[in-house]
């Protein structure tokens, strides 16, 4: 698998799987005993970590489909698999299988290690509530979704670049930050989803539902433009 030959790509996976725990952690200690735990609720503990791991597997996306552009090796892989669609849906395939074990996995321990540090305020370990198994799957939605969107940037650029340019510097708090002077921003791709990793009142996103459907139909249309092009284009 190619995947296991992209160090870049390990380590990003690595850091999904870190960042977000040690942040929970770190965040976690800090809240104990104060009144922002009274008021946001054991359920909701740790999911706020989940923004933070936007940026990383929207780098991996890129990776996994545009390592071949920067190593020169996509025509080879063109000439072992003649079939551009399979070869592309094969990389969009390991995209979202990844993406959705990475955020049960990440975001997973992240929760868990903030129910251990809150002690007595958090929730036994292994006793997850269904709405907690509810925002775990919907920040593997979420994940899934912008990794698809950067990986069909990634081959409609022809470069890692411009997924990780566009798209992290809006799920780092740009997009947030802007939405309030530029109303139309909530249906870009990566305030739509916003929050299926956690509520963001008061800022005028869309709800999770519709903005998950809207995140998706992005998701679809980029990645269909992103499946023709490739399909037509030189190697």
């Amino acid at each position: 698998m190619k995947l296991l030959s992209l160090p870049a790509a390990l380590y990003t996976m690595l850091a999904v799987l870190v960042i977000p725990a040690a942040l929970a952690v770190a965040m976690g200690l800090n809240m104990r005993g104060s009144d922002a735990l009274t008021s946001m609720g054991a359920e909701t503990q740790g999911f706020e970590v989940a923004g933070f791991g936007q940026p990383l597997v929207i780098l991996l996306a890129a990776l996994i489909v545009g390592s071949e552009y920067q190593n020169g090796l996509l025509r080879s892989s063109q000439l072992a698999t003649p079939n551009r669609a399979r070869l592309l849906g094969a990389k969009a395939i390991v995209i979202t299988v990844l993406s959705v074990s990475l955020a049960f996995l990440s975001i997973g321990l992240a929760v868990a290690l903030r129910q251990i540090v809150l002690g007595d305020s958090g929730i036994p370990l292994f006793s997850f509530t269904g709405a907690m198994w509810i925002n775990l799957a919907t920040v593997a939605l979420n994940w899934t979704l912008i990794s698809l969107v950067s990986g069909a940037l990634t081959v409609l650029a022809r470069s890692v670049l411009l997924p990780v340019i566009v798209l992290v510097p809006m799920v780092l708090g740009l997009g947030v930050s802007l939405v309030g002077v530029l109303p139309w921003l909530k249906f870009a791709p990566d305030l739509a989803g916003l929050q299926l990793l956690t509520e963001y009142p008061g800022i005028g996103l869309l709800d999770p539902v519709v903005g998950g459907l809207v995140m998706a139909a992005w998701a679809v249309a980029l990645s269909a433009a992103a499946f023709v092009t490739f399909n037509r284009r030189d190697a």
